[in-house]
């Protein structure tokens, strides 16, 4: 018996002595070899805090686009510009994707060549203390065939900017990695407060977490990527947001106040364009008043003429309403759901002064490529943010970005009972941004053309100075400025959901 025990004595050591030599002591593993990753559950976890509405959150720089209209890329890229040195970056960045998207698209083309591509990115931007701009672009690339769709490739970019010296920040002018241990301590806590099922995966942080950094409202905002593996594959994109007052020292930048006071709840003076209209400056050309009577009920005998701005609201989306108001007008906005509580207010004055607005998709994206459950959704959530915003009843009718269209997308609005709006004129505002050239386009286009609908942007300077001429103008020879409803059914008597007016083939 006594040798029976001193064998198994023997065995438990022998096997203590291989596991060590196995996996090693845990004390002594090196200190930057992150731990094996455990196998993903059966069942992907629930990732909270990514529900919902997107709503952007613009409180620095103006919204510009870069954007492609037709077969077979159609690209659209949200990006602020500050009226300061960093724009040009920011514009070259734009400017860059763009370019390596369509070179992308055109290689694969040499195997596929009806393969089509599609890039959207949008941004939010934040503003704190009037010192420091974060800016978080984000969207993706994807291609599809006639039945194949690859997964969309995931754009993210951050931008810091210091702007008492017009200087970018990178992540360690942010944060002090020599106290990436504390740091670490705050992602690890934030991390699984505001995702949980991540907590299993948290044992091993390092630098490379911090390689995205937005300067937020309330704290410091830590993308991790899905791509970045640091965490399991079956994670999408998290944000995680530290705040202010748990950084201590660890934080770089610093101001009075504190930087984790709260946001303004208007727009700071940063984010108004220049050359925006002031209403005391006598030199301003809308401040003078018309000699033409503003407009009433419709004469149906006369000219009418409808006139439609897409890809708002936008800060000069009140500009185009003191202007309409100036001439007792009316016009119809087409207006993107994510940027509706930008410009809440002025959406419901534009409501209560006659102009109708309608959607024209939740982001952005290419409706006729989208599966029946997507293109619901992109027209619901935007046709319920624009009722809210204007407080009135919503517009059973949306324009489809890039003017494209398909079967499944006329039946999801039959079904939902909306009517698809085109344009019968495009004086391509969009890629002018010239306002002599929109003014010779437009009025080249309309002469004495009855029911035109005219394709416009309101988030251009250049368009709305083309507008103050135009209007009066047009005025002066007669037309009426209705609404796209209004001259829709005085053409067409009731409109039928689902299909497309004007009539296209």
């Amino acid at each position: 018996m006594r040798r029976f025990f001193q064998l198994c004595g023997i065995l438990i050591l022998a096997f203590v002595l291989f596991s060590i030599s196995a996996v090693g002591i845990p004390h002594m593993m090196p200190a930057h070899v992150p731990p094996t990753i455990a196998p993903p559950p059966t069942t992907a976890p629930v990732i909270t805090g990514n529900e919902g509405p997107d709503h952007a959150i613009i409180q620095y720089g103006i919204p510009d686009v870069l954007k492609h209209n037709n077969d077979p890329f159609h690209a659209y890229i949200r990006f602020p510009q500050g009226g300061n040195p960093t724009d040009d970056v920011i514009l070259d960045w734009a400017q860059t994707l763009y370019n390596n998207s369509l070179n992308e698209l055109n290689s694969i083309q040499n195997d596929h060549p009806r393969a089509v591509g599609e890039l959207n990115v949008h941004f939010d931007s934040y503003l704190i203390d009037n010192r420091y701009a974060g800016i978080l672009e984000s969207g993706d690339f994807s291609f599809a065939f006639t039945e194949e769709r690859i997964p969309s490739e995931e754009i993210i970019k951050a931008f810091n900017i210091d702007l008492s010296r017009n200087v970018f920040l990178e992540s360690s002018d942010i944060l002090d990695f020599s106290q990436f241990e504390d740091i670490s301590e705050v992602i690890r806590e934030r991390m699984v407060a505001e995702h949980p099922d991540s907590a299993i995966y948290l044992d091993f942080i390092d630098e490379t977490w911090l390689s995205k950094l937005v300067i937020g409202p309330q704290g410091i905002i830590v993308i991790i990527e899905r791509t970045s593996q640091l965490l399991p594959d079956f994670f999408p994109t998290l944000t995680v947001m530290l705040p202010y007052e748990d950084l201590g020292s660890t934080l770089l930048i610093r101001s009075q106040p504190p930087l984790a006071a709260p946001p303004a709840t208007t727009p700071p003076a940063q984010t108004s364009p220049p050359g925006t209209d002031d209403p005391d400056d006598p030199d301003d050309p809308d401040d003078t008043t018309s000699d033409v009577p503003p407009q009433g009920s419709i004469d149906p005998s006369g000219l009418m003429i409808a006139l439609t701005f897409d890809d708002g609201p936008g800060v000069y989306t009140n500009d185009f309403l003191d202007l309409f108001e100036k001439y007792g007008i009316r016009a119809t906005f087409c207006t993107i759901g994510n940027l509706v509580n930008t410009q809440s207010e002025a959406l419901a004055r534009a409501v209560s002064m006659g102009s109708e607005v309608i959607g024209h998709s939740w982001d952005h994206k290419n409706l006729a490529k989208l599966n029946a459950e997507d293109v619901r959704r992109q027209l619901v959530d935007t046709r319920d943010a624009i009722a809210t915003a204007t407080r009135a009843d919503a517009v059973p009718k949306f324009r489809p970005p890039y003017g494209a269209v398909s079967d499944t997308m006329r039946e999801v609005a039959a079904d939902l009972g909306m009517s698809i709006i085109y344009w019968t004129v495009d004086p391509e505002d969009w890629n002018t941004k010239d306002s002599e050239e929109v003014y010779n386009n437009v009025m080249t286009s309309v002469h004495l053309k009855d029911g035109a609908i005219i394709l416009s942007h309101e988030i251009y300077k250049s368009t709305l100075e083309a507008y103050r001429r135009i209007i009066p103008e047009l005025l002066s020879r007669g037309y009426q400025f209705v609404t796209v409803s209004e001259l829709l059914e005085h053409l067409h008597g009731e409109l039928t959901p689902g299909q497309v007016y004007p009539h296209i083939s």
